[in-house]
């Protein structure tokens, strides 16, 4: 009779040591769940945000061309525009550059024709 006792004494605690193993397990579970949906939502927003950033560098990136070639359009008409001043000081200064007027005359019409 004392041997039932002891196997029901043994299946008690193995019983009660699985309960508190089982109850440690879902405690665990349960801490860690609100860690995982925040680690998903983070993972969407990342997803989402990527995305528009993409988008959005993509078209920064005409506007910053457009912007890049209207001011090289703008640098070379102030080269054209200093060259023929240069040319106009330098013959109201002395009178005799006049072919440096011709080639800055030539320089500016080019410039306007084929702007």
């Amino acid at each position: 009779m004392e041997w039932v006792t002891n196997v029901s004494l043994v299946l008690a605690l193995a019983l009660s040591a699985f309960n508190l193993w089982d109850k440690l397990d879902a405690k665990k579970k349960a801490l860690k769940e609100p860690t995982k949906a925040l680690e998903n939502r983070i993972a969407i927003l990342e997803r989402t945000v990527n995305y528009e950033m993409v988008e959005r560098f993509k078209q920064y990136d005409s506007h910053f061309d457009r912007d890049l070639r209207r001011l090289e359009s703008i640098e070379e008409g102030n080269r054209v525009t200093q060259k023929v001043l240069l040319a106009l000081v330098s013959h109201a200064l002395d009178g005799n550059d006049i072919e440096g007027l011709k080639d800055a005359k030539k320089d500016m019409e080019q410039y306007l024709i084929n702007r």
